[in-house]
């Protein structure tokens, strides 16, 4: 099991197409990636520390979903074998993401979550064709704790 979370209106999207859309720490515009986590709260702290406030606001409507993954061997990098300073370098990332998507020899990725590094973001191939296997199995509203709202992160 991996966790998201997403703005109601895209509750049961898990096609990957924001990230085509507008890139990410793992992935260049114009290729397809679903950010999932390993845990609730690294997801939770993605959105606070990610999210654009001339776009949006933390007390939108979120919900938090539940995605099964079928058992597949896949990648993980580990911090170790990554450059010094990764986390501020995003072409060097979107290269390996890219790299990996692009391929589509495995379903998923486990990569250093920027925020803890210690922990893993799980970055889903939705062209990968075990992808129709991976499925929502629960969705449900999400409250952003208001310590969070209010703290002016």
């Amino acid at each position: 099991m991996v966790y998201r979370l997403v703005n109601a209106p895209y509750r049961e999207d898990i096609s990957g197409f924001g990230a085509f859309l507008f890139g990410g720490r793992w992935n260049s515009k114009g290729v397809y990636a679903l950010y999932t986590f390993e845990h609730i709260s690294l997801a939770a702290l993605e959105i606070v520390v990610n999210f654009d406030r001339g776009l949006y606001s933390l007390r939108m409507n979120y919900y938090l979903l539940t995605i099964e993954v079928p058992e597949s061997p896949g990648v993980q990098v580990q911090p170790a074998i990554l450059k010094d300073k990764w986390v501020e370098d995003m072409e060097y990332t979107q290269f390996m993401g890219d790299q990996f998507l692009l391929h589509r020899s495995h379903l998923m990725m486990r990569v250093p979550s920027a925020i803890i590094p210690e922990e893993s973001d799980v970055l889903l191939n939705p062209q990968h064709p075990d992808f129709k296997k991976v499925k929502i199995t629960a969705s449900r509203p999400y409250g952003l704790d208001n310590r969070y709202l209010d703290s002016g992160l």
